[in-house]
């Protein structure tokens, strides 16, 4: 699979990296902030916790099992210091779009429910685009079975994609707008830890419990084992 080659669009990713939480997390925060009846406590629950979730999950696979890497500066193994920062204020802004239609006054199951269809149908379609891109370019190599068999960009981020990114949108939107029917209406710490820990855990948990199962299930192994060694060869 070639992964390489398109200078411009590689340019494109390496500028993405930086502009993007520096010009747009504190407008991402802003806008939650004000959604959020300008409650910081909220607003801080929605931008962070999928800043720490997404930290632990890349630096589990790209240190641990060496599952990708990112090819730009700085990094450390391919691992981007700032690599949190780059996803979780994407997330926030799409779905701080996606959550207007589910407006702050509609509470209930119902309304989580929407909020991770959103979160799942949004994530989802725009990651599997970021990503194959990003693989074509040559700004991220991934190491699993299919690049190893051969696969385009596009069959390769295919693989793991829709299942990957749209269970991450699903567990955010779910924990956005549960955060926003609990908390607003009344102040509870504990209820307020409860829900950070829970959705944390959640957007680490589910999408790599689905990823492993997926994968077993079309290639007969867990989807841990990289397979960077052929490739490079």
């Amino acid at each position: 699979m070639e992964q390489g080659g398109n200078n411009s669009l590689k340019r494109f990713y390496s500028i993405y990296q930086f502009v993007v939480p520096l010009l747009f997390f504190p407008l991402a925060y802003w806008l939650w902030w004000r959604r959020f009846d300008r409650s910081h406590d909220v607003a801080l629950l929605v931008m962070f916790v999928p800043v720490v979730s997404f930290y632990i999950f890349v630096m589990t696979g790209i240190l641990r099992y060496r599952l990708w890497r990112i090819n730009t500066w700085p990094t450390i193994r391919g691992f981007r210091p700032h690599h949190g920062f780059v996803f979780s204020t994407a997330a926030a802004l799409f779905f701080y779009i996606c959550m207007r239609m589910v407006p702050v006054g509609h509470t209930g199951v119902l309304s989580v429910l929407t909020a991770a269809f959103l979160g799942a149908s949004v994530f989802g379609f725009w990651n599997w685009w970021y990503e194959t891109y990003a693989v074509k370019s040559g700004f991220i190599s991934i190491y699993t079975k299919k690049v190893a068999d051969g696969a385009s960009a596009e069959e390769a981020v295919t693989d793991y994609a829709a299942v990957l990114f749209g269970s991450w949108g699903a567990c955010y939107g779910a924990m956005v707008k549960t955060a926003e029917n609990l908390l607003l209406p009344t102040h509870s710490d504990a209820l307020y830890w409860l829900v950070a820990v829970a959705g944390g855990l959640s957007m680490i948990v589910v999408p790599t419990g689905l990823y492993l199962l997926t994968h077993r299930m079309k290639h007969g192994e867990s989807g841990l084992k990289s397979y960077i060694d052929v490739i490079k060869q």
